[in-house]
């Protein structure tokens, strides 16, 4: 009986120690980058409108970010993106801090993001009718989504959020190309994407 019991014991610390090693921590600290590749929708789209803000914007959202992550539910950092539109007039760049805090210490694991910064104009549609953006103006980003790390350094995240861009100056043109209004506009988006984290202790 006393080795039967000893036995299952041992059998029991060797079920631990291999649950132990297939469980996977993303690392807590230190220097981290993500990729994320989103797809952005406008939901301000105003059908009367022929051209400019008023068309729907649905377009591959790239982004890049690096930071610091310095508590294993929280990291903060910078980055930019980059949105464009087929005629030119949404061409931007946003420029923003970010806030991004994990929920859990688990290898799957719900997170959230909170971005804020600038965005600039990039490119300016040229042939009339036409809309230019002239100045940039406020960006913001609120993601939430799920992340699974495949080791310590590398992990895969889903997530949807909105995007935010407002321009300070917008200028519109008319099929002569003469100026017909000069206008502030923001620009809300809905997306969808993927993130690629690398880090490391």
């Amino acid at each position: 009986m006393k080795k039967t019991i000893i036995a299952a014991v041992a059998l029991l610390c060797l079920c631990g120690t291999a649950a132990a090693q297939r469980h996977i921590e993303f690392r807590w600290h230190g220097l981290y980058c993500v990729g994320d590749a989103s797809f952005a929708f406008n939901v301000n789209r105003s059908p009367s409108e022929a051209s400019g803000f008023g068309d729907t914007v649905a377009a591959l959202m790239p982004s890049f970010s690096a930071g610091y992550q310095f508590r294993k539910e929280a990291a903060v950092g910078l980055g930019f993106s980059y949105l464009a539109d087929s005629k030119g007039a949404f061409t931007q760049m946003p420029l923003f801090v970010e806030l991004r805090s994990h929920f859990t210490r688990d290898q799957l694991t719900p997170y959230g993001v909170l971005q804020v910064g600038y965005s600039l104009p990039l490119g300016k549609s040229s042939e009339p009718p036409s809309t230019k953006i002239e100045e940039g103006g406020l960006y913001l980003g609120l993601e939430v989504g799920g992340r699974y790390a495949f080791s310590r350094s590398f992990a895969i995240g889903l997530h949807g959020g909105y995007k935010m861009l407002y321009s300070n100056k917008v200028q519109r043109s008319d099929a002569l190309n003469n100026p017909i209004l000069s206008e502030s506009v923001a620009l809300s988006l809905i997306n969808f994407g993927v993130s690629f984290y690398l880090g490391g202790d």
